[in-house]
Formats: C-alpha cells, structure tokens, sequence
C-alpha cells in the first residue's frame, strides 16, 4: 500500500507526493493539507512548504508519482507474441487487484471525481489519457489494427469502468478479470 512507501524515500519532494498519495487512498483529497502530508512524511510542515510552495503543486507531484509508478509497471510488461493476452495484462496493471493498485484507483478516481471542478487536475488527466491512448494506439497500428484509436479508445473505456466497479464490488473482481480478455477479442475484431 502507498503507506509504505512513505517513510522508505530518502527524497523529500518524492516522500511528500508518496504521503500525499497514501491520504488520499486512505481519506480522499480533502485529507491533503500540510500538516497532514508533513506528518505523514516524516518531515516538518516547514519542509514541505520549502519544497511546495501551494497545495497545487504538492497535488501535482502527487499524480504524477502515481503515474510514473504505473507507468513503470506496464513498461515492465514483455510481448508474448499473443495481442489479446499483452493488452489484458496491460490493462490489469491498471485494475485493483492488489492493495497498491487498489490505492492507485482510489486516487486516480478520486483526482477524477475533483476534474470536474477543477481544471488543473482535469489537464493533468487529458493528458495521461492521451499519452495512453497514443501509446496503445501506437501498438495496435503495428500489429495492424484498423481502427487504432477508436480501439484505444475502447480498451481504456474498459479499464476505467472495470476499475470502479472493482472499487465497490470488489467481490466481482475475479468475474470482471475474467470478462476482460473475451472483451479486448471483440474489440480487436
């Protein structure tokens, strides 16, 4: 979980992001303030005033820790030969199927929930779902899909609604991961 990952940081700006994250997988963005982070990070809330200047940029760095992480995961993935099964294992790099990456879903949708009214974080995730969307598009155009982007489009469609419904079902997880590979079939087809 992300609150391990707090203490074990020798960097001060990647300890604060990490112990950002960990507040909000466990209480949400509201619980993110610098007393709250400092604390959690070991640090003095003159520290991390030091290193982030607003809240904003605290937030900022939070996400985009989170998205590096998962990033590395997925670009720790090796190409089988097999699409369909290098797309599902893709896309379960993304799904809460382990306390980690349950924490990355609370906080990935709770930055989405907050998007709605807040345009710095809405950009922050365009931008992720872009880059997403370019790079599976990428690997479906040189495998030779024919719809590349629409076909992106609807993997990452599947993974946001297989993520939040294994949010608050998560007795359904193994019937939705199940689900998962017969999906990107069709959407290949």
């Amino acid at each position: 979980m992300y609150s391990e990952g707090v203490k074990r940081s020798e960097n001060k700006s990647e300890a604060f992001a990490s112990a950002g994250l960990a507040l909000i997988a466990e209480s949400g963005i509201q619980a993110v303030s610098v007393r709250s982070v400092a604390a959690a990070a070991g640090w003095s809330a003159g520290a991390l005033q030091k290193t982030f200047a607003t809240k904003e940029a605290l937030l900022k760095a939070a996400v985009e820790l989170m998205v590096s992480r998962v990033e590395q995961r997925m670009d720790a993935v090796p190409f089988s030969g097999d699409v369909v099964e290098y797309l599902a294992t893709l896309v379960k790099e993304t799904l809460p199927l382990d306390p980690v990456r349950r924490d990355e879903a609370i906080v990935w949708n709770a930055f989405a929930a907050e998007a709605a009214h807040t345009p710095w974080i809405a950009e922050i995730l365009i931008q992720q779902d872009e880059a997403v969307l370019n790079q599976l598009a990428d690997v479906l155009r040189s495998m030779g899909n024919a719809a590349p982007e629409e076909t992106a489009a609807g993997i990452i469609a599947v993974s946001d609604g297989f993520a939040l419904r294994m949010l608050y079902d998560p007795d359904r997880s193994a019937q939705l991961e199940g689900a998962l590979t017969p999906l990107i079939k069709q959407l290949l087809a």
